[in-house]
C-alpha cells in the first residue's frame, strides 16, 4: 500500500526544496600573510592581539604571522610576493618610491616616544650629549634607526669627529643586547622598550627615548601589496578595520591586554605594563597621516638621500583604505 502523504508534510517538504535551493555555503576568509619588520615592539602588539581575542576573524580574515629582522628585508619579502600586509617604519616609504610593489595605507603612530637610546650598566654616559663622538647601534643602513642618530646629529649640531656614528647590528632585541655587552657600540638605538627591558634585567637603562630631540613623523606604518590591493581591496579595508577595532580594545582592556602584549614580545609582564602606559597613548586610532608628521618623513629621505630628485609623498601613501568614522 503506498504511504500517503498529507499537505502539511508535502508544504514541509516543498519549504525545505525552496530552503535548500537559497543556501549558499559560509564564505571562506581570506588568508593574509601579515610580516612585522621587528618582532618585539610594542607598536605591532595589535596584529597579535587582534588574532588573540578573534577580531580579524570576525572580519572574515584568518592571519598568518611572519617575523622580520628589519625594514629592508620586509620589503624584499613584499617585492617577493611573499608577504600581503607589512608593519614596519614610515622611512620604508623610500622603497615604494624605488619600485616596491606595496604602498602605505595606514598610520600605527607618529610619535617618536617609541624609540630610544639604551646603554649598558657598566656604560659611563649620563646624557645623549655624552654620545658625541661615540658609536651606536642601528638595525640596518638608511633605516628608520640609522635617520634617528643623523637626526641627533643635526639638532646637536655634531660633525666630523664630534659626530655619532652608526654601526648596523640588526634588528632584533637580542642583537642590540648582544651588542651593548660586548661594547661593539656605546649606545643602541632600539625600540624603547628595549631599555624597560635592561632595567628590568638589571643589565642597563634607556638613556632617553627619541621625542626629546624629534617631533611628529610618521614612525610606524601599515603598508599593503599593490597585488592585494589590486586583487582584494576589501580585504585591506578589512584588515584596517580589525587592527583599529583591536586598538581600541586594547585602550579600554589594560589588564586584559598586558598578559597579552608580554606574550606577543616575549617580555616579561612588568615590562609590557611599563609600555603599555608609555606607548598606549601614542597608538593612532584612525590611521590618518597627519600633514605635519609626513613632512618630517620627507625631509628625512633628503637627510638620507634615500630618494633623487623631487619628492612627492602622495605618491607613496593612499587613504583609501581606513575605516570611515
Amino acid at each position: 500500500m503506498s504511504p500517503i502523504i498529507t499537505r502539511r508534510a508535502a508544504f514541509g517538504v516543498l519549504a525545505g526544496i525552496v530552503a535548500a535551493a537559497y543556501i549558499r555555503p559560509a564564505k571562506a576568509a581570506d588568508t593574509l600573510r601579515v610580516g612585522k619588520a621587528v618582532a618585539q615592539n610594542f607598536g605591532y602588539t595589535p596584529l597579535d592581539i587582534g588574532v588573540e581575542k578573534g577580531i580579524f576573524q570576525r572580519h572574515g580574515l584568518e592571519i598568518t604571522r611572519l617575523d622580520f629582522t628589519g625594514g629592508a628585508k620586509i620589503a624584499r619579502a613584499m617585492a617577493a610576493g611573499s608577504v600581503d600586509i607589512s608593519l614596519s617604519a614610515g622611512p620604508d616609504m623610500q622603497f615604494v618610491a624605488k619600485g616596491a610593489p606595496e604602498v602605505a595605507v595606514a598610520s600605527i603612530t607618529e610619535s617618536p616616544i617609541f624609540m630610544g637610546l639604551c646603554i649598558s650598566k657598566e656604560s659611563p654616559i649620563r646624557t645623549i650629549d655624552d654620545l658625541k663622538g661615540q658609536q651606536i647601534g642601528v638595525a640596518s643602513r638608511g633605516s628608520l634607526t640609522w635617520w634617528l642618530i643623523d637626526e641627533l646629529n643635526r639638532v646637536k649640531g655634531w660633525n666630523g669627529v664630534d659626530r655619532a656614528r652608526q654601526v648596523v647590528v640588526g634588528g632584533s632585541t637580542q642583537a642590540s643586547l648582544a651588542a651593548l655587552k660586548t661594547k661593539e657600540v656605546a649606545a643602541s638605538l632600539s625600540a624603547t622598550q628595549t631599555g624597560f627591558l635592561l632595567e628590568e634585567q638589571g643589565d642597563g637603562r634607556l638613556l632617553a627615548d627619541c621625542s626629546q630631540y624629534v617631533g611628529p613623523f610618521e614612525l610606524f606604518t601599515t603598508f599593503a601589496s599593490t597585488e592585494l590591493t589590486q586583487k582584494n581591496p576589501d580585504a585591506v579595508r578589512r584588515f584596517l578595520a580589525g587592527w583599529y577595532e583591536t586598538v581600541d580594545f586594547m585602550r579600554k582592556n589594560k589588564q586584559e591586554v598586558i598578559p597579552l602584549c608580554a606574550k606577543a614580545m616575549t617580555y616579561p609582564p612588568k615590562v609590557a605594563a611599563r609600555a603599555y602606559d608609555v606607548f598606549m597613548p601614542g597608538m593612532s586610532t584612525d590611521g590618518r597621516m597627519r600633514p605635519e608628521a609626513i613632512e618630517a618623513l620627507k625631509s628625512s629621505f633628503a637627510d638620507l638621500k634615500a630618494i633623487e630628485g623631487p619628492v612627492d609623498m602622495k605618491k607613496f601613501y593612499t587613504e583609501a583604505y581606513l575605516p570611515k568614522i
